[in-house]
């Protein structure tokens, strides 16, 4: 999974005391708020959604795989790094990797499937037009 070591955006996170767990590393389940951080850092730094807007991202998490590689600790610099994997018709890959810094080890690694998502009508609609363009502007900035 995320193999390819290099991301297209980057989001730094600092690891809370609150974050640990009784064996005093990270907890596997806040990898999960760790990552959503990223994604929505990634959706703002790719222009597909404005945290300041009020407005709901208009996608959902369908699918998560995550590889937990090497313990995180409280004190340990680290970043989450994103890229686009695939854009489907309904669907959005993003592959990323939690990585420490300023070596760039691996820590975790995975893929996460979002799907758009239409929330008045609670259901699936195709990806817009709109994120496909900008998603693959911003990838191709490298």
């Amino acid at each position: 999974m995320a193999e390819n070591t290099t991301f297209s955006f980057y989001y730094p996170i600092t690891v809370r005391y609150g974050d640990l767990d009784p064996q005093g590393h990270v907890n596997n389940a806040v990898y999960m708020t760790y990552l959503e951080s990223a994604r929505l850092g990634y959706y703002e730094a790719t222009g597909i959604w404005d945290s300041k807007s009020g407005a709901k991202t208009g996608m959902v998490v369908a699918h998560v795989d995550i590889d937990y590689l090497v313990p995180i600790y409280f004190g340990q610099s680290i970043q989450v790094g994103v890229r686009m994997e695939r854009i489907g018709n309904k669907s959005l890959t993003l592959a990323f990797q939690i990585e420490s810094v300023p070596e760039e080890k691996p820590l975790a690694r995975g893929r996460s499937v979002m799907v758009a998502y239409d929330n008045n009508a609670e259901a699936s609609q195709t990806f817009p037009e709109d994120w496909r363009r900008k998603i693959t502007q911003f990838e191709e900035q490298e």
